[in-house]
């Protein structure tokens, strides 16, 4: 059983903790529904952003593979050993800088 007092606290916390009699602010809820929306957008982005660069990254993977495999070949071994230990570096990085390249164009 509860003391009157009680129930005079009771209704006097619920009295103050009450929300106001006003309306609601509409300003507030859109932009709060912008800010999902923004948040959903940058999910995307991001989610469309992570499957592009694994893609592309297999294309720039595959393409080393594919330097590597032709710079072991017969035809052209002795030419990429001439320059000595350096011999498949130049192609590799000139894949590597015009994946780079790309990227950046591609922000533009």
């Amino acid at each position: 059983m509860t003391a009157p007092e009680d129930r005079d606290i009771d209704a006097m916390l619920a009295a103050m903790l009450a929300p106001p009699g006003r309306p609601g602010d509409r300003s507030f809820v859109a932009g709060v529904e912008r800010a999902i929306d923004a948040k959903a957008a940058y999910a995307r982005a991001r989610a469309r952003f992570w499957r592009s660069f694994a893609f592309e990254a297999l294309a720039v993977g595959a393409l080393l593979a594919a330097l590597w495999l032709l710079s072991s070949a017969p035809l052209l071994a002795p030419r990429a050993a001439q320059s000595g230990h350096w011999g498949l570096a130049p192609p590799l990085l000139l894949v590597l800088l015009l994946w780079f390249g790309t990227q950046r164009w591609r922000q533009v």
